[in-house]
């Protein structure tokens, strides 16, 4: 963070939102996105999907359903970092960032040569395997791999 951001922002729990060169609350200003979009897709639903309900009492209900949800999500994509209290000025240094880029890596060379030796067994012994279960064996040695490495180097505590 800037000295000119430190000195004019003051940090809250909630953080604020810049519009030109004003700043505010940025509660204040997800709030009434997120409550016009839950009326726009409860009217939307109540029009299309309908229910049991009569329509205005089911676009009351499924309003009231995603209204939360919807202001979280208008609130973490206007959101200054700058202004939240607690928050890293730079997420990206941090030391479980680089233990996850460490594990990242090695699991993708993991995953080529492990694949690449299935494969080449596969072609040998003339076997046949489906799409899905590949694919999903794939995808677990990946995330195991990621994961152990990453339980590795948090354990080492290195960066």
């Amino acid at each position: 963070m800037s000295e000119s951001t430190s000195s004019t922002t003051r940090r809250t729990a909630w953080g604020r939102t810049r519009f030109g060169s004003r700043r505010l609350p940025a509660l204040a200003v997800a709030t009434p996105i997120g409550l016009v979009m839950a009326v726009a897709e409860a009217l939307l639903f109540a029009r299309f999907v309908g229910g049991p309900l009569p329509a205005p009492l089911l676009a009351t209900i499924f309003s009231a359903c995603v209204l939360v949800p919807n202001v979280l999500l208008v609130w973490a994509l206007i959101i200054d970092r700058t202004t939240l209290s607690g928050a890293l000025e730079r997420p990206e240094e941090s030391v479980e960032s680089q233990w996850y880029d460490e594990a990242a890596r090695g699991a993708f060379h993991d995953t080529i040569a492990i694949t690449g030796l299935a494969l080449t067994f596969l072609a040998i012994t003339g076997t046949h395997i489906d799409g899905v279960p590949a694919l999903t064996g794939v995808l677990i040695l990946a995330f195991l791999s990621t994961s152990i490495r990453y339980t590795v180097a948090r354990s080492r505590g290195r960066a």
